[in-house]
């Protein structure tokens, strides 16, 4: 899903990047790739781009007390984020340095 509530079922590595670029361009706002085999929705990867150009990349493992992000220089480094997540690659947890996001009130 992007800014413009487009949905696309299994996207390819080639579409991810035309979704990110399409947000640093400006034409979209932030794309959120799920887990179709999670019924609660709580497990996913999403990106936004900062005030400064970077790409904001946050994941949730399956509940909120699991819910990473991360920040990196370009779309480029995003696209490897979400490729490797979505893709199931090995060592993509490890290819950049995440931070526990607490949701507590």
């Amino acid at each position: 899903m992007n800014g413009s509530r487009e949905t696309w079922e299994d996207p390819s590595e080639d579409a991810l990047f035309f979704l990110l670029e399409d947000i640093e361009q400006g034409r979209k706002k932030f794309l959120v790739i799920e887990r179709v085999a999670d019924a609660t929705r709580q497990t996913y990867i999403q990106s936004i781009r900062n005030d400064a150009g970077e790409f904001v990349v946050e994941f949730r493992d399956g509940s909120p007390d699991q819910h990473f992000g991360t920040v990196v220089a370009d779309m480029r480094a995003a696209h490897d984020l979400i490729t490797a997540w979505s893709f199931g690659r090995d060592g993509w947890r490890e290819a950049a340095d995440w931070s526990h996001i607490s949701f507590d009130e």
